[in-house]
């Protein structure tokens, strides 16, 4: 368990189309401004030369993001998200933060995050170059390709949870990473349907004595 229990349950949120407010002025909220309206977010930014802060700005909103350079001001629009029940981030002052933006690396529909509770941002960055040199390649974004070509002739298959969940796990573990780690992706694109068609095929039915016998 974490020391501080800052931003301990991570999610991830669909924020297509949806409102997000950002009180900006400062490069790390712009930033994060720029990069939730490249996903399809409705952003509304407010700054300082618009003038006096007024709530109204913040009808609609789901997120927000606070990051004007003067703190004081950050407080009292913080203050008035919460009271709409609206979750805030303020840059760079934890206690005033429900939610965190974590250090992130894409390859295509993956995602993987990190975070460190707000205390150490660097570490995550650390990390996510890391696992971005060593670990996470290209071939990740294509393994998805995959999957996402095969998920619905798994969902109309009729068979249990438990069974599609022992398939993906096995599609996961299977040859398909390491053929497209060799270049070789007609190769993984007909490991992962020939894995589904063995899975697809019905048990054998048992054999039973001829009780004649």
């Amino acid at each position: 368990m974490s020391l501080s229990g800052r931003f301990a349950f991570p999610i991830f949120l669909d924020v297509q189309d949806r409102a997000v407010f950002v009180a900006g002025g400062g490069r790390e909220s712009d930033a994060k401004a720029r990069a939730l309206a490249g996903l399809g977010a409705r952003v509304t930014v407010w700054t300082r030369e618009q003038g006096p802060f007024d709530g109204g700005a913040l009808d609609g909103a789901t997120l927000a993001i606070v990051g004007t350079g003067d703190r004081s001001l950050d407080h009292r629009i913080a203050g008035a998200c919460r009271e709409r029940g609206i979750l805030v981030n303020t840059v760079d002052d934890i206690p005033w933060c429900d939610w965190s933006a974590p250090a992130i690396l894409r390859r295509g529909d993956l995602t993987v995050a990190i975070g460190t509770g707000g205390i150490a941002p660097a570490l995550a960055v650390r990390i996510r170059d890391q696992l971005a040199a060593d670990v996470v390649g290209a071939e990740y974004e294509q393994l998805l390709e995959i999957f996402a070509e095969a998920r619905p002739r798994i969902t109309a298959s009729g068979r249990s949870f438990a069974a599609r969940r022992r398939l993906w796990y096995a599609l996961v573990d299977g040859p398909a990473l390491a053929l497209l780690r060799a270049g070789r992706s007609d190769a993984a694109r007909d490991a992962v349907q020939d894995q589904i068609g063995a899975w697809e095929e019905p048990a054998e039915a048992p054999r039973f004595a001829d009780a004649a016998a």
